[in-house]
């Protein structure tokens, strides 16, 4: 290898949104300081279909997660677990990569082992308040873990982790979204309810059924319902103002601008978006995310008093409203309490810091 060669990084990230996103990122900017970069992912995934789109190489594998309740599936989680590390090796051997980067999920988890078992350093970003199981097992092995949230700081070593923020995407230059352009009042109270691309049942049908609260307190709603759900709840709100109703948008960046509370569940890269625009949030977790990491995500927010949070188990149409109209009494509180985050420059960070270490692990291996 000489000195002019390109570096080569593996990535590996999947199962949600959540995990390839960070990854996505990551990728990108690797790229953008050409670096090589490989993606694996499961076949016919969602991390391939982004993956593609994108132009990033990527490579297949088939594993299967560990469910977390009785099921046949079971069965096949030895035998595919066994499949994808080796699988995963054999593109290792091939690809020769300086360092493997796994953003979380089971599908980074063989992808990582593959790459322990070959001495390649191996480098961890933890987007949750409560790590994954994925990234618990390979913390052991690791060169450094990049920290989306300082509350997960306390189940690595601290001379192996670095607080980054999470990889979100940057905000891109685009012409702003005014509110008549989305058939609002310029001066009203807005509340952004986030139910991501493929939508949350429960909050649209908790928001719709407090509509006319909202709407008779001056209070207007823009509403990502998700794909699935647009077209059902088009035709119930049709005629309706003081609503902006879409199933998914690249123009966020812009929504957030226009908004002053959130009503959100609490995914690490929804939270570390509002927190970049300082956008107060009443989060709902999601239940039964894995190891109820929403949950903690939430509570940490809460705790920085930015948010409020209620469960599932406590919803209701008319505790969703008052906790609103609470907030939009203290939204000022809410907004002072920010503090500056990293997760704009979180990809810069934690790509910055892992082509040091290659380029001075080759300078003292003399290559």
């Amino acid at each position: 290898m000489n000195q002019k060669e390109p570096l080569k990084i593996l990535i590996s990230g999947g199962g949600t949104g959540g995990h390839i996103t960070p990854a996505i990122n990551l990728a990108k900017q690797l790229l953008q300081n050409d670096v090589r970069v490989l993606y694996i992912g499961n076949e016919n995934s969602m991390e391939e279909r982004i993956a593609a789109r994108e132009n990033i190489e990527f490579s297949a594998i088939d594993v299967q997660k560990l469910y977390r309740k009785i099921t046949p599936a079971h069965l096949k989680f030895p035998y595919k677990l066994v499949k994808s590390i080796y699988l995963s090796s054999r593109i290792i051997k091939k690809f020769s990569p300086d360092a493997f980067i796994g953003t979380g999920g089971f599908v980074s988890g063989p992808v990582g082992f593959a790459a322990i078992m070959h001495r390649i350093p191996v480098f961890l970003q933890e987007q949750n308040s409560f790590p994954g199981l994925t990234t618990r097992l390979l913390a052991k092995f690791c060169q450094t873990i990049f920290l989306g949230q300082k509350n997960a700081s306390t189940f690595f070593p601290l001379n192996r982790q670095i607080y980054s923020g999470n990889p979100i995407k940057s905000a891109k230059d685009s012409d702003d979204i005014n509110s008549e352009m989305i058939g609002l009042r310029e001066n009203s109270f807005k509340v952004l309810v986030i139910g991501g691309s493929q939508g949350s049942v429960l909050l649209n049908k908790t928001i719709e059924k407090s509509l006319d609260r909202f709407i008779e307190a001056g209070i207007e709603i823009i509403w990502q319902a998700g794909e699935k759900n647009i077209e059902s709840i088009r035709r119930r709100t049709q005629g309706r103002k003081g609503i902006y109703l879409f199933g998914f948008t690249e123009k966020m960046h812009q929504l957030y601008k226009r908004s002053d509370v959130a009503i959100s569940r609490a995914g690490a890269l929804s939270i570390a978006e509002l927190e970049e625009n300082r956008i107060p949030a009443l989060f709902v977790p999601l239940a039964i995310a894995a190891g109820n990491h929403q949950y903690y995500n939430a509570r940490e927010m809460k705790e920085k008093k930015v948010a409020e949070l209620i469960t599932e188990k406590e919803l209701t149409p008319n505790l969703l409203f008052e906790k609103i109209i609470m907030m939009k009494g203290k939204i000022d509180e809410y907004k002072e309490n920010f503090t500056k985050t990293k997760h704009s420059n979180a990809t810069e960070i934690i790509c910055n810091h892992i082509i040091k270490f290659i380029d001075e692990r080759r300078t003292y291996a003399g290559k």
